[in-house]
């Protein structure tokens, strides 16, 4: 009797523990799917959940939310969604998650992520709960980034083609640019050479003039100081031959009294 009693008393007790987890749905724990989405960095993108009614029921007032993490290690949960609107985060990954609350009574729980980040990428999870201990059911969403395409590729090629003639196109005009600049600079640099060279030509030019005019000007002294000695030369040259004239005059009265006083002394 012990025995039989303690055996019906275990069959309740699991029953009733059944029933407290599983709940008036049951807690199937149904897997919905997996959904794939991709998108680029620094966009948004928009990641679905959707969950049919009948996994929903009639009661509108019942504690059923769905619940947003990324499965990551360990899982980061993100934000849960109740089914009358109300909204909780846990991580808003810096405001970057929006919700839809007044979508949540006909069963959609999507979400949207702004300014996707490298860190963004991999697999979340949605999962519909009723109370604390009974998930329902839940919905994957993978997410990564968009497959290039050939349009894409070929767009990319040209814009890469084309910053390579546009560096090249720069660099043969910083080359032209700079050799006109170093023959300008040696233009310059000769004009220079050449109004230096005429400036020291004409000032030699000009001290050979003046060493010219100091030459002639010398010359023209010593010609007139010559004239001049030669001047003095013959005016003392007439002064001699004027006194030697002069004495010889003296002499000869002397000599024509003589021979008169002789011719005179014969007479007698």
């Amino acid at each position: 009797m012990v025995l039989l009693f303690e055996l019906r008393f275990f069959g309740l007790w699991t029953l009733w523990w059944c029933c407290l987890v599983t709940g008036s749905r049951g807690c199937q724990m149904q897997h919905v799917g997996i959904i794939n989405v991709t998108t680029d960095l620094q966009s948004d993108v928009l990641l679905p959940c959707n969950f049919e009614a009948t996994l929903l029921g009639s009661n509108k007032t019942a504690d059923i939310a769905a619940v947003w993490s990324q499965t990551t290690i360990p899982a980061d949960n993100l934000v849960e969604i109740k089914l009358q609107g109300e909204v909780s985060f846990w991580n808003n990954r810096d405001k970057r998650i929006k919700t839809f609350p007044k979508l949540s009574e006909s069963g959609n729980f999507s979400i949207l992520l702004r300014n996707v980040q490298q860190s963004d990428l991999g697999l979340y999870r949605c999962e519909l709960h009723e109370g604390i201990n009974c998930m329902i059911a839940y919905q994957e969403v993978q997410l990564g980034l968009a497959a290039v395409s050939e349009y894409q590729k070929y767009v990319i090629a040209g814009a890469s083609g084309g910053a390579v003639v546009l560096l090249l196109s720069t660099a043969g005009v910083c080359y032209i640019a700079s050799k006109q600049n170093d023959v300008e600079l040696r233009t310059t640099r000769s004009t220079s050479r050449g109004r230096w060279q005429r400036d020291t030509q004409e000032e030699s030019t000009y001290e050979n003039d003046v060493e010219l005019k100091t030459m002639r000007s010398t010359s023209r002294g010593r010609c007139k100081r010559g004239t001049k000695e030669e001047a003095i030369y013959e005016n003392s040259t007439e002064v001699r031959t004027v006194k030697s004239t002069s004495r010889g005059r003296c002499q000869n009265p002397t000599q024509e009294s003589s021979i008169y006083v002789n011719c005179d002394r014969n007479k007698t």
